[in-house]
């Protein structure tokens, strides 16, 4: 077997695991390959060959994940998911057993699953159109502000920068957002809107209950215009009700199509699985990828049954 490695060594605070699940993987008569994403080597480099291997890992936050998985829609090679990065809610979302020997089992099986991506497209502030695809959140406002706030703390503290950020932001800027999807066009206010291919986050609440990553569509979730502390409804609706069928999600307008284009006034910050996004004209988009990716799955995922 030929498996290809792709690991970023400033993921996070469990990056180390790499090499554990390596020494699992391996046997006699394999070429086990490592590429380390960083100075001289991005993820359009390290994907450069991909078809050559049987196997490919991908080890890192969800940042990492995304752009390495980004480069490699429709190659058709099983790709395992190993989880390095500060919160790794893809990896979460998939439902693997998450320790390195179970992984490397699984790897070496090589059963699969073809999943969606989404596709983020906006205009810089050149009136350029960017595109970057998205494996969990896209979105502007207060999700981007939190995840700008978090940037300089989270690998140090982990997943609690995210939770002091939306701390330190009280008050989020109201913003109004025009969405067109499916011929009809609805205008909306809001502290953010957001586009979800998969959307299970911490203690597996499921922030829009009926989104998944192989049902073709993105889900466009816009929040009501409120304070940070208003959202407490909806934290304990969520806590009571983690996967949100029986209670839903005050708050949230959700939206399931599978393109939508939206123009946001005035122009926020913008995100893509924890990604910054510096520049922004306020107008952007996002579709769904069908069956793009053939990701690495165990008997205890829910993607496999």
């Amino acid at each position: 077997m030929r498996c290809l490695i792709i690991h970023n060594p400033a993921s996070g605070p469990s990056s180390d695991e790499i090499y554990a699940f390596t020494h699992a993987l391996a046997q006699g008569g394999d070429e086990v390959v490592m590429r380390f994403i960083g100075d001289g080597m991005e993820p359009e480099d390290a994907v450069a060959d991909v078809r050559e291997f049987d196997r490919v890992v991908v080890s890192g936050g969800d940042g990492t994940v995304s752009n390495v998985l980004d480069q490699m829609r429709g190659c058709g090679v099983p790709t395992l998911v190993f989880p390095s990065g500060t919160a790794c809610l893809f990896f979460n979302n998939i439902g693997n057993a998450p320790e390195a020997a179970a992984l490397a089992k699984a790897c070496r099986a090589g059963r699969t699953v073809k999943v969606d991506m989404g596709e983020l497209f906006w205009l810089d502030e050149n009136g350029n159109e960017k595109r970057h695809g998205f494996i969990i959140i896209a979105g502007s406002g207060f999700d981007a502000e939190i995840m700008m706030k978090a940037a300089p703390a989270k690998n140090d503290i982990g997943e609690i920068a995210y939770f002091l950020s939306a701390l330190a932001t009280p008050n989020p800027t109201v913003a109004h957002f025009t969405i067109e999807h499916d011929g009809i066009v609805e205008e909306l206010d809001g502290i953010c809107c957001m586009a979800g291919n998969t959307s299970v986050i911490q203690n597996d609440i499921n922030l829009f209950p009926d989104c998944r990553m192989n049902d073709g569509m993105v889900d466009i979730a816009v929040i009501e215009p409120v304070k940070t502390v208003q959202l407490l409804p909806t934290v304990i609706t969520a806590a009571l009700d983690p996967a949100g069928k029986v209670l839903g999600r005050p708050q949230f307008k959700i939206i399931q199509t599978k393109e939508a284009k939206i123009t946001c006034t005035p122009s926020l910050g913008m995100q893509f699985d924890g990604e910054i996004i510096s520049s922004n004209s306020g107008v952007f988009g996002a579709r769904a990828l069908p069956q793009c990716l053939d990701l690495i799955v165990d008997e205890f995922s829910p993607l496999g049954k």
